[in-house]
């Protein structure tokens, strides 16, 4: 796969469509263009959408989509959420050295579950 089809950019146009009615678990990413750790977090995203092929992982630009912020209380980005069967299972907020990891284990109990 290419980059560009491992994180797909949401709105609140398809959010439904693409998170909510997802078959495969769905980790989304929201974030705003010039948020230093949100771009931080792309390599992570990125490796964890090869690790893991049946996840879909999406990014949301909260500046845009500022109704998906008030609906999941995203206050601060980049803000990951995890989704499966159209349900919110698990949230990291921030970035820091152990999100890849916490992303790692949250994904993999995900799809154990």
């Amino acid at each position: 796969m290419s980059r560009a089809e491992h994180l797909v950019e949401v709105n609140e146009g398809d959010f439904g469509k693409e998170v909510m009615e997802s078959g495969i678990p769905v980790l989304v990413d929201f974030f705003t263009p010039p948020c230093a750790p949100c771009k931080a977090l792309v390599p992570v995203l990125e490796r964890a959408a090869r690790k893991y092929p049946n996840v879909k992982v999406v990014k949301v630009n909260a500046w845009n989509n500022q109704g998906l912020c008030a609906r999941w209380k995203v206050v601060s980005v980049p803000a990951l959420l995890f989704f499966k069967s159209g349900q919110n299972v698990l949230r990291i907020d921030g970035f820091d050295d152990s999100t890849e990891r916490r992303i790692e284990d949250g994904l993999s109990g995900i799809l154990e579950s």
